[in-house]
């Protein structure tokens, strides 16, 4: 079983690396969201941007098997993403994932740290325009696994078609031992804890949210000639109970 980790870099020194490395550790993600104004202003901390700028460059230079940086676009940042590239190049990184910030946590209600539709449909343009690009120079970016996309947009955007691998292939344990498909789950999604259960039971015996996703027939998507191709897009943009998803790529529910 492959594992890894996402980490802001915060704590991450070089003895640390080393230390997940020689434990066997498959992936490190590294979330970096701007420039540093615009990820200082995200992270609301003032050393948040130093400490990750910090990370990425070890990371740059280190021998984990997998390396990849991810950024929340938000509207401060959305216009410094070929300057979040050079940032990445410098740094010898190959794999960067983009995606909005999704209405959650201090999110679903702060209208000046979320992409509109339309904002949103401009970092798309953005990374089709500069995916061959970027490639030529050795940074491979792609939309991350957030929103479905209809085919013959979503094969110029990622290197794989749109799959919420959540629950499927993927779990995520969270730092209190909380186990769900995705880190990004709402708590409806939550399937047990790993301090007080068995790992293998709830993967083998649980998920079916996940999996047979019943539930999307009681929503607004029911109705949607795309929901045979997506089926509901991704669980960390749902919450159970409710009839829509926080947000969708192909039509705006806001």
């Amino acid at each position: 079983m492959r594992w890894g980790m996402v980490t802001n870099g915060f704590a991450l020194t070089r003895q640390k690396c080393d230390e997940l490395i020689d434990a066997g550790i498959y992936s490190i993600t590294l979330s970096l969201d701007g420039t540093e104004k615009s990820h200082n202003y995200i992270r609301n901390n003032n050393l948040a941007f130093k400490r990750a700028k910090e990370a990425l460059d070890l990371l740059g230079s280190s021998k984990v098997p997998t390396v990849d940086v991810v950024t929340c676009v938000y509207p401060k940042n959305i216009e410094e993403l070929d300057e979040i590239a050079s940032l990445l190049l410098d740094a010898n990184i190959k794999l960067w994932r983009l995606f909005r910030i999704f209405p959650s946590g201090r999110a679903r209600k702060n209208r000046e740290i979320l992409l509109s539709f339309d904002q949103t449909c401009k970092m798309v343009d953005w990374v089709e325009k500069n995916r061959p690009l970027l490639k030529n120079q050795g940074l491979s970016v792609s939309l991350s696994c957030e929103g479905y996309l209809p085919f013959h947009r979503d094969r110029k955007v990622r290197d794989q078609p749109f799959f919420c691998r959540a629950g499927i292939n993927i779990a995520s344990i969270l730092c209190d031992g909380t186990v769900t498909g995705c880190p990004n789950n709402d708590p409806t999604f939550y399937e047990g804890n790993i301090i007080k259960e068995d790992f293998i039971r709830m993967w083998l015996r649980g998920f079916s949210r996940f999996r047979k996703r019943e539930w999307i027939k009681e929503t607004e998507c029911a109705r949607c000639h795309e929901l045979k191709y997506c089926m509901g897009g991704s669980i960390h943009l749902w919450e159970l109970g409710k009839k829509k998803p926080r947000f969708c790529y192909v039509k705006d529910v806001t």
